[in-house]
């Protein structure tokens, strides 16, 4: 992966290469976690070509290949024709945003409180599987402490938690304890 993290950053080199604009200011091509990357550039058929031509070098040289079903490009703000050119060169499947990324969802913009679904969810679910056990009031006021606040201190490094959500919780917790 060392190899293709650094064909990728030798990119800035190509004259017809263009950054995504919310990138290009710390050159950011790609972010690579355990065995998935992300791959970032302005829209337009060259930059995308580029960065394709890199994967596939890195591919052949090291013999390791992405999953097809896999993989999907996103678009921002990148004008229909163009899309049809990035697809028919490259050939991925288009996804759509939000989407799901370590099960939290990736999105342009501010996250909604529909999107914040997931999270709610799955406190109340912890709480509910708790209910029936037996515990005192200071075992189920560490319980909230450690565990549901620990999911939501999770989500709060990647997002900023708007306050509706963060009283939704609060109310769950308390009608718990």
């Amino acid at each position: 992966m060392e190899y293709l993290s650094r064909n990728l950053k030798n990119l800035k080199l190509e004259k017809t290469f263009h950054f995504h604009p919310m990138c290009s200011r710390l050159d950011i091509t790609h972010l690579s976690f355990a065995d998935d990357l992300l791959l970032f550039a302005r829209g337009d058929a060259t930059s995308v070509a580029l960065m394709h031509d890199r994967f596939l070098i890195f591919s052949a040289t090291s013999g390791l290949k992405a999953n097809l079903a896999k993989i999907s490009i996103y678009y921002g703000g990148v004008n229909l024709e163009v899309q049809k050119e990035i697809q028919h060169k490259i050939g991925y499947s288009q996804g759509s945003l939000p989407f799901k990324y370590l099960g939290i969802p990736l999105d342009t913009k501010k996250l909604s409180v529909m999107q914040w679904q997931p999270l709610i969810e799955k406190i109340v679910a912890r709480i509910s599987s708790w209910t029936t056990k037996k515990l005192s009031y200071a075992g189920r006021i560490q319980l909230v402490q450690h565990v549901i606040f620990g999911i939501q201190a999770y989500w709060a490094q990647i997002f900023i938690i708007s306050a509706k959500v963060v009283k939704t919780i609060e109310s769950y917790c308390r009608s718990y304890v």
